[in-house]
């Protein structure tokens, strides 16, 4: 990342911003320098920012109401502010008055839909008594018969004999109203209230009117207002056809034209020059070059280098990574940006994220569901599709579907590739399954097979034996556990590794110890462990143990954080919680097992009518699982990365400024 620096006639900085805006690669930043001032706009161009503004809000509020979404046009309007405003305003107040009169129609089908039936049934009982100038109506709604008794006795409480009560059944409740004098109407209404039941009002012109003319009026319109609606619907998709393109062109190029004012807000100005500050990527450096070239006579710039150890709490960070391990910034960009000059830990989350889920998961049914889902968003991305989860609140556009359909790919493969290993589809379903004999394979072969010493091989044959089989722990469990430690070992002592390399590379001594002290005291305590665990009492695992402890302690010296010595055993924990690798994967895999031999016992012992009871029975509780269990499976993998990991190195201890260059909204 460079610095540039660019200075020129005021009267250009508006052309200016529009260069760098089709550029679309300079983060730019306010300037203040005590010499000038901030750059304001002039009373003109204010009242033009509010009006573009306005052209915006306008052909946002016009795309809404005809259904199109807000996608920056190729081919902006190339026209005048005024040209503007003359194409945009008969078509705004087309769709503003389309809009208000679908809504209106639409809300009036749901009102009659709601109530409809309720109004007929309560004009029948009123017969026309709540247009008399003497008595008054109350109708409501129970859900039960035997509500009704309990609001007589409360009427002839309140009332004696001095009331009409009368009900007919709905769908799946009551109408009903109550006849009484007028004078006596808030009486009537406080014992209703009391039992928890409300005089039912209609919603909109209906309220006001007599429950007979109510009732006639729904009746009438329920067969006219979803005719008129129709008509409406068939008038914004015309409008659509024949003004979207127009409304997209005018949005985009209002959008631009609004951030290139707010833009110049960021500027230093004098009273004849103005000078802009921004970020450059290096390779980025000839497109900008490029742009401002066609003002070369009339501007001076500069480029500059970073000042790291100073300005690296200024400079925004872009994260270089390869194009395969792209999609996985999303699994830490919501957490953090790695301060410029810091490590960026994706590279190493796309490469350990899929194979830790894959060693957890290890099933190639579960691998398969998410392929499917996978293939599935990348469709939705290809497609230019957003996806939205209502009930979270949430829409993934089309480019962050295709990132998570790339991660989602990376994660079925290693869950496939571990799900052969461990010979699992859906559990134990293909070990358990017995075939008829077929292509030289003897009746009652399996697709997996469990090999090793307590197996028969008389008994237990098929056509792919199973490699590592999890769930014999006697034969796998230590091993699957040391191999799941050595994960952490290597993880964790590359952190401290990591902050010693920071810490040196910023002047930062303190972390530099630290780091240093971590990473020596954990190599002393592994070898410990090994020499302990395994009894082996290997002499030079003893040397390395008493050297990395009295390392662990210069460091703790250096650094002058007595802290770390309480802190040393819970660095060692986090190497151990690695073990969870092999833990919540044995556990789901146990899980899948009893599931397959619910299934398989009904059907060894109902024939087959077990089998069909037991192929459902089975199936329900692997889904079951897979709900479960499927987000453990992720998240466990991930923290380990998150905390284990970044924690150690000082990923959360300082954040980084995103970089987000000014260019157009057609590059967004």
């Amino acid at each position: 990342m460079e610095k540039l620096i660019v200075a020129g006639p005021k009267r250009l900085a508006r052309e200016l911003l529009a260069e760098l805006q089709k550029a679309g690669v300079v983060h730019i930043d306010p300037l203040r320098p005590d010499e000038l001032g901030e750059y304001r706009l002039s009373p003109t161009e204010e009242a033009e920012l509010k009006r573009w503004e306005a052209v915006v809000s306008q052909a946002e509020q016009s795309l809404t109401v005809v259904g199109l979404a807000t996608v920056p046009s190729s081919k902006p309007f190339t026209g005048s502010l005024e040209e503007a405003e003359a194409v945009l305003r008969p078509v705004a107040s087309r769709a503003e008055v389309l809009g208000k009169e679908r809504a209106a129609l639409e809300e009036e089908i749901q009102t009659i839909e709601l109530f409809g039936k309720a109004a007929e049934k309560l004009a029948a009982l009123a017969h026309g008594l709540d247009e008399s100038p003497r008595l008054g109506v109350i109708p409501f709604l129970v859900a039960k018969p035997e509500e009704l008794e309990a609001v007589r006795k409360a009427l002839q409480e309140a009332l004696a004999d001095r009331f009409v009560l009368e009900a007919e059944p709905l769908e799946n409740q009551l109408a009903a109203l109550v006849v009484v004098k007028r004078s006596e109407l808030e009486a009537a209404r406080s014992s209703l209230s009391r039992l928890g039941l409300a005089e039912l009002r209609f919603p909109g012109a209906y309220g006001a009117m007599p429950l007979g003319k109510a009732a006639a009026r729904m009746k009438e319109r329920a067969r006219l207002a979803p005719e008129e609606l129709v008509g409406i619907r068939e008038e914004v998709a015309r409008l659509s056809r024949e003004s979207g393109e127009a409304l997209i062109a005018l949005w985009t190029r209002a959008k631009d034209e609004v951030a290139r004012y707010k833009a110049v807000a960021d500027m230093a100005a004098g009273k004849y020059g103005a000078a802009l500050m921004g970020w450059v990527p290096q390779k980025a450096k000839g497109k900008v070059e490029e742009a401002l070239g066609r003002l070369r006579d009339q501007i001076v710039y500069t480029f500059e280098p970073v000042d790291e150890h100073h300005e690296s709490h200024q400079v925004p960070v872009t994260l270089e990574n390869p194009a395969w391990a792209k999609p996985f910034e999303l699994l830490h960009g919501f957490l953090n940006t790695p301060a410029y000059g810091s490590h960026d830990p994706t590279v190493m989350i796309a490469i350990f994220f899929p194979l830790f889920f894959g060693i957890v998961v290890g099933d190639i049914g579960i691998g398969l569901l998410f392929l499917l889902a996978a293939l599935w968003l990348a469709g939705k991305s290809r497609r230019g599709e957003t996806l939205r989860i209502d009930f979270l609140g949430a829409a993934f556009g089309p480019d962050v579907l295709g990132k998570l359909a790339t991660i989602g790919k990376w994660m079925a493969g290693w869950a496939i590739f571990w799900g052969v290993l461990y010979g699992e589809f859906f559990g134990t379903f293909l070990e358990k399954l017995r075939l008829p004999g077929i292509f030289g394979l003897k009746d009652g072969w399996r697709v997996f097979y469990p090999t090793g010493p307590s197996y028969d091989p008389d008994t237990y044959y098929g056509l792919i034996p199973i490699i590592i089989n999890r769930l014999d722990f006697a034969q796998t469990a230590n091993g699957l556990m040391v191999f799941a430690i050595l994960f952490g070992v290597f993880q964790v002592l590359y952190a401290f590794f990591l902050r010693m390399r920071l810490g040196l590379k910023h002047g930062h001594m303190k972390h530099f110890w630290e780091g240093f002290g971590y990473f020596s005291g954990l190599v002393g305590l592994v070898a410990f462990a090994y020499n302990f665990l395994t009894q082996a009492n290997i002499p030079l695992l003893n040397v390395i143990f008493g050297v990395g402890i009295i390392l662990f302690f210069v460091g703790v010296a250096l650094s002058r954080e007595v802290l770390m010595i309480a802190e040393l055993p819970g660095k060692g924990g986090q190497i151990l919680s690695y073990i969870r690798l092999y833990a919540v994967g044995v556990a789901g895999g146990v899980l899948a097992s009893l599931a397959n031999q619910v299934g398989f016992g009904l059907a060894e012992r109902f024939g087959f009518i077990g089998g069909i009871l037991g192929f459902l029975v089975g199936l329900l509780l692997i889904l079951a699982i897979i709900v479960i269990t499927t987000l453990g499976h992720v998240i466990q993998p991930i923290r380990l990365l998150w905390i284990e990991f970044s924690t150690n190195f000082g990923f959360f201890e300082e954040t980084g400024r995103p970089y987000r260059p000014f260019r157009s909204v057609r590059s967004d």
